[in-house]
């Protein structure tokens, strides 16, 4: 973990094109590219979304497995054995440059297989493994080793973000050919790239406590200048003025960490922190959710396998595809979020599944202007259009067709709106 976030201007490159991972499937619905069916009133186990955890209960575990799918304790045997019930995935992390890191993971491995080992915990950053960049690439292939004979996959190094330079590691650097001290994590990651060699590496990791506007920066640029699936695996506002400002983030994070596709994992620190309350998962009672965590647990997930049962109300947020869509708590009369739109440019896509195809009454609730016109699509076909009949919060009624099975169906509309929710009874 670390407290200092630094961005250097950025040193460009040659990337590696070497995209070997297409996607871990932690959550139990289903693995990668199989379509599944969930009701439309019930959290989604998102697939991506993990917890740092030092400890929890079993109805800790159960309080989060609605949204949470896999979690890890920088260590690489599992002391709180979430249970089956919750089916949240445990991944044993090698900590650092330690023979027990390494003979206690290869212990672990013969008796359990995980989706993925993640590997060296901040190596770029003083009081954690804090080793240079050959030392890391030495360890990465050793818990690769380790970790190729059981067949389990590995992620990492899992670095700081920036550092302050009295706590970063200083090596001579390949690339520059000359001593460095590594305040930033890319010149480091590059360094690293150089001494694995031929070394297979499946993405890359990193953590955030800065920032929504930091966390944005750091995924894009890591996907850009690495090509490679992106995790972030400790997260949070740490210096947010306060717990609204850290929901705020949250929302903002998640949102963004379940769409875009090369984001494969993530995971919030943490279930419980004594020294910065507003960043707890889990209140002081076992098996109770603070309000983030709460949110946590009932973020959307925008995952292109899941499809929503009809009849009933999906929320707006519940989207699989947008184009410049804004997410915010919704200060509608009920609803936890809502989703903004500008115009024709701003569209939502949903994907849909009913048992048997005929017409639906429909409803929208949106916010727009008296005039304004919201379209139904499915493809470039026009199913329904909903026009303001005021101006502020409202309720618009019309009739959609849809097939039986699964069908993507697509919201533009023609000026700003913002919307909570789409309903469909039944026939």
């Amino acid at each position: 973990m670390q407290f200092v976030f630094l961005k250097p201007a950025m040193n460009h490159y040659r990337n590696r094109r070497n995209f070997l991972l297409s996607a871990f499937a932690f959550s139990s619905l289903a693995a990668a590219g199989e379509s599944v069916i969930v009701p439309c009133d019930q959290p989604v186990k998102s697939k991506k979304r993990g917890v740092c955890v030092n400890e929890a209960s079993a109805k800790d575990f159960m309080a989060l497995s609605p949204g949470v799918s896999w979690y890890y304790t920088w260590h690489f045997k599992d002391t709180n054995h979430a249970p089956d019930a919750a089916k949240i995935k445990f991944l044993p992390m090698a900590w650092g440059d330690r023979p027990s890191d390494l003979a206690g993971l290869d212990e672990y491995l013969k008796s359990n297989k995980p989706s993925a080992v993640l590997a060296i915990n901040e190596p770029n950053l003083k009081g954690q493994a804090f080793i240079s960049p050959e030392a890391t690439a030495e360890l990465y292939q050793k818990i690769k080793a380790i970790a190729d004979r059981h067949g389990v996959p590995v992620i990492g190094p899992h670095m700081a973000l920036g550092s302050a330079e009295g706590d970063s590691i200083t090596a001579m650097d390949p690339i520059d050919k000359k001593n460095v001290t590594y305040t930033f994590m890319t010149p480091f990651l590059k360094a690293f790239q150089h001494f694995a060699g031929k070394t297979e590496i499946l993405a890359v990791a990193a953590h955030s406590y800065g920032n929504f506007g930091e966390l944005k920066w750091m995924i894009g640029m890591m996907h850009k200048e690495f090509n490679r699936p992106v995790w972030v695996t400790e997260f949070n506002s740490w210096q947010a003025s306060d717990p609204n400002a850290e929901i705020e983030y949250m929302i903002q994070s998640v949102d963004l960490m379940e769409r875009e596709p090369y984001v494969q994992g993530y995971a919030w620190f943490k279930e419980r922190a004594k020294d910065n309350a507003k960043i707890s998962l889990l209140g002081k009672e076992s098996g109770t959710l603070t309000e983030l965590g709460n949110l946590y647990v009932n973020m959307p997930v925008h995952d292109p396998d899941i499809f929503y049962r009809m009849p009933g109300r999906i929320q707006a947020e519940s989207y699989t595809t947008a184009q410049d869509p804004e997410i915010a708590r919704t200060k509608d009369t009920d609803g936890l979020l809502e989703m903004k739109v500008l115009d024709s440019k701003s569209t939502l896509d949903y994907q849909l599944f009913c048992e048997s195809g005929g017409t639906f009454p429909a409803k929208l609730r949106l916010a727009t202007r008296e005039g304004a016109k919201i379209e139904l699509l499915s493809g470039e076909r026009v199913l329904a259009t909903f026009t303001g009949t005021s101006t502020g919060w409202q309720t618009l009624s019309t009739s959609i067709s849809l097939p039986a099975g699964k069908s993507t169906v697509r919201l533009r509309p023609d000026s700003a709106a913002r919307l909570n929710w789409i309903e469909l009874a039944g026939k």
